[in-house]
């Protein structure tokens, strides 16, 4: 049994070959390898592994395969630490019976449970590899590049790793506001599997955020309630990408039949929920100013400092390019702003600590 604990980040795609050359550069960082990795998620048809809150897939590359299951852990903010059990394989279909026994639900019939298992959706991409060592820690920082395919659709990979091999979950933080000095990244909370899910149909796309419901509680005494509120209030932040990409897969999916009452709806919600995103961060800017070492840390890096300072104009430039409905499709020229996603680890290094 390992343990993993990562850091996922986005990368544009346009941005990839600037990072691939960036992180060989980069200080104490060595170039370990690149695989071509072939994954096939499973599940049964009522997604009884999902409902216990389980990934399972088998993992192939150019001279390995291996079946993996992960079990409940915790994800927040970007950062997964979730328990995984990995067993070598020459099968087509994992054996669940390989599996300790102890990470199983009581009573649960594992050779029924196994007939049961069908393919659910495929992750396909490639991975460059380099491995970060410093006095306090080593890093493996893994760069994937490819697509989740599930129900005759596809959805894109541009994503960054780093997972802690030894050291403290700060210095991931750390090493990810290094690199995000040079190249655009955000804090991304949706794993490859909830992705494959999602793409799937089988699960719906559900908008889970608390914002609205202690917001006015506890922004009634901010300095008390800090952590918990920007906590808060940074998920919120995360959830709304997520929702706005999903906004914009369904415009881009709709075909040209689709009624003109539809797109103007779906476009009208897209900008709602843009100008919720805006309405966040300004929040979250007068939040984090209650502290005084977090106020001087934004203020200080000038590429976070230059974001919140040019933001309305952003916002004004964002909304007069998206006249035509389909162009509104894409927060993507937003956050590639480096100060966005320096914001965000900032944020995220101070709930951390």
């Amino acid at each position: 049994m390992h343990t993993e604990t990562e850091l996922k980040l986005f990368v544009a795609l346009q941005d990839y070959d600037s990072l691939v050359k960036t992180l060989n550069n980069f200080p104490h960082s060595t170039y370990c390898k690149s695989d071509l990795l072939f994954n096939h998620y499973f599940d049964t048809s009522t997604l009884q592994l999902a409902q216990w809150d389980m990934g399972l897939r088998i993992r192939g590359s150019k001279n390995h395969q291996e079946q993996t299951i992960k079990t409940a852990g915790n994800v927040g903010s970007g950062l997964h630490s979730r328990p995984e059990f990995n067993v070598t394989t020459a099968e087509k279909t994992p054996n669940l019976l390989l599996f300790p026994q102890h990470i199983w639900p009581n009573n649960t019939d594992l050779h029924a449970l196994n007939n049961t298992l069908k393919g659910i959706f495929e992750t396909n991409f490639s991975r460059e590899t380099w491995l970060m060592k410093s006095n306090s820690c080593t890093i493996e920082i893994a760069l994937d590049k490819g697509e989740v395919i599930a129900a005759q659709k596809t959805k894109l990979i541009n994503e960054l790793e780093l997972e802690l091999i030894t050291g403290q979950t700060e210095d991931l933080i750390e090493l990810a506001l290094q690199i995000a000095n040079l190249i655009p990244l955000r804090l991304a909370v949706e794993s490859k599997a909830l992705a494959g899910y999602l793409l799937s149909g089988k699960v719906p796309y559900q908008f889970k955020t608390d914002w609205p419901n202690r917001l006015n509680d506890a922004i009634a005494s901010p300095t008390q309630n800090l952590k918990p509120l920007l906590k808060i209030a940074l998920n919120h932040w995360l959830e709304l990408e997520r929702y706005l990409e999903h906004l914009s897969n369904n415009i881009r999916e709709a075909s040209e039949q689709t009624p003109p009452i539809f797109q103007l709806e779906k476009n009208a919600e897209y900008a709602k929920f843009f100008n919720q995103l805006i309405h966040c961060i300004g929040i979250l800017q007068s939040l984090a100013f209650n502290d005084k070492k977090l106020k001087a840390r934004l203020l200080l890096d000038s590429q976070i400092a230059a974001f919140i300072k040019i933001l309305p104009k952003k916002v004004a430039s964002f909304h007069q390019n998206s006249a035509s409905p389909k162009e509104l499709l894409s927060i993507e020229p937003f956050w590639r702003d480096i100060g966005y996603g320096k914001f965000q680890l900032v944020l995220l290094a101070y709930l951390t600590n």
